[in-house]
C-alpha cells in the first residue's frame, strides 16, 4: 500500500494499483468541492461577523462585559479587538482556503470558546441577546447556541472531507486575508472614536438621529400627555424584562412624587394586552404608551433597562441606564432649566 498526498493505492498480487472505493475519480472530486463549500460559508460567516462588530467595537465591548466571564475595562476591550481581527482574518482564511490544516482546527476551537462563554451566559441568566454580530441581529443565547453548534459541525466535516491546501494563488490568498485583517483594525480605530461610539449615550442618539431630538415625529399609542410640552420622564421598559418589571416600584415612587417632579411616563413595544397584563401583575401606575419596535431600538440603542429620559420641550437633557434617578438629581436638572 501506497500513499499519494491524499490518496490511498494498494498494489494487488498482481502488481495493479487501485484505489478504494470511497477514493474513486467520482469520489474525490465530490469531497474537495463539499468541504471546500462548508469552510466558504463559515468563513463568510465570521468575516461579516467580524467587520460588524467593527462597526460598532465599543457596543461589542459592552456585550462582551455583560457575559460577566471578564469585567476590566481594559481586558474586556482587548479581547473585543482581538476577537474582531481574529473573526476577520480568520473568516478570510476559510474563503480562499489558505492554510487549510491550520485555520479548520484553529475555527473549531473558537467556536467551541463561543459555544462555551455562549453557554455560560444562557446558564447563568446573565445575558438575553448572544452579541454575535453586534447590535446588527438579536439572538437569544438557545439560538446562538445552535447556531455554533451547526458550524462547528460544518467545519468538522469540512477537515476530514478534505485536508489539502490549493496550491495555486498562495500568495493571492495571503494578500486577501491581510485585506480583511486590515480592514478589520482599521474599522475598529475610526469607529472607537467616532460620536455614535461615544460612551455619552446623548451624544450617541444625537449622532444617530438626523432631527434635532430622538422624539420627534415619535408615534405613541395609548399615552395621555404630549412628550414635546414642559418637562417629562420618560422610561423605556419592556414588559417581559425582569430588570424593568424589577423597577416598577422605584418609578411608582417617582409618579407618587408629582407636585416635585416632572410627571413619568413608561414607553414599550409590546401589545396592548401585554401592557395590561403588566400593569395588573406588577402594579405600575405610571401611563404606559406602545410604540414600534424600530422606535424603541433606536431610543434604546446600548442602554440597560429600565432606560429613563428627562425631555424639556421634547429634548433630551439627561439620559440614565438601569436605574431610576432619585428625587434630588431629578430637581436639580429641572432647577437648571
Amino acid at each position: 500500500m501506497q500513499r499519494r498526498g491524499q490518496e490511498i493505492i494498494t498494489t494487488n498480487a498482481d502488481g495493479l494499483q487501485s484505489q478504494p472505493d470511497w477514493q474513486s475519480p467520482t469520489t474525490s472530486r465530490w469531497r474537495p468541492i463539499c468541504a471546500r463549500f462548508l469552510e466558504t460559508v463559515i468563513g463568510v460567516v465570521l468575516l461579516l461577523a467580524g467587520l460588524l462588530k467593527a462597526y460598532e467595537p465599543v457596543s461589542f465591548a459592552q456585550q462582551i462585559s455583560e457575559y460577566e466571564i471578564l469585567t476590566a475595562p481594559a481586558l474586556v476591550k482587548a479581547l473585543a479587538w482581538t476577537l474582531i481581527a481574529v473573526e476577520c482574518a480568520l473568516g478570510a482564511a476559510l474563503i480562499t482556503g489558505l492554510r487549510r490544516r491550520w485555520t479548520i482546527p484553529a475555527a473549531a476551537v473558537l467556536l467551541l470558546t463561543f459555544i462555551g462563554a455562549v453557554g455560560w451566559a444562557w446558564w447563568s441568566g446573565a445575558i438575553e441577546h448572544c452579541g454575535c454580530f453586534g447590535s446588527w441581529a438579536q439572538r437569544t443565547p438557545a439560538q446562538a447556541l445552535a447556531e455554533d453548534v451547526s458550524m462547528l459541525t460544518a467545519i468538522v466535516g469540512a477537515w476530514f472531507l478534505y485536508r489539502s491546501e490549493p496550491l495555486n494563488y498562495r500568495r493571492v490568498r495571503l494578500g486577501a486575508v491581510a485585506v480583511a485583517l486590515l480592514a478589520g483594525i482599521s474599522m475598529t480605530v475610526v469607529a472607537s472614536n467616532s460620536a455614535r461610539q461615544s460612551n455619552n449615550p446623548l451624544v450617541r442618539l444625537q449622532a444617530q438621529t438626523k432631527q434635532p431630538s430622538p422624539f420627534d415625529n415619535l408615534s405613541v399609542a395609548g399615552l395621555p400627555l404630549k412628550l414635546a410640552e414642559g418637562n417629562r420622564l420618560v422610561a423605556l421598559i419592556n414588559t417581559g424584562c425582569q430588570h424593568c418589571q424589577a423597577s416598577v416600584p422605584a418609578l411608582n415612587q417617582v409618579v407618587s412624587q408629582k407636585d416635585k417632579l416632572p410627571p413619568l411616563v413608561a414607553l414599550c413595544p409590546d401589545s396592548a394586552q401585554e401592557v395590561e397584563l403588566f400593569r395588573q401583575e406588577f402594579g405600575a401606575q405610571f401611563p404606559v404608551g406602545r410604540v414600534s419596535y424600530d422606535d424603541f431600538t433606536r431610543l434604546f440603542e446600548r442602554g440597560k433597562p429600565p432606560r429613563i429620559f428627562l425631555l424639556r420641550d421634547g429634548a433630551v437633557v439627561k439620559i440614565w441606564d438601569g436605574e431610576v434617578p432619585n428625587e434630588t438629581e431629578i430637581t436639580k436638572l429641572v432647577a437648571g432649566s
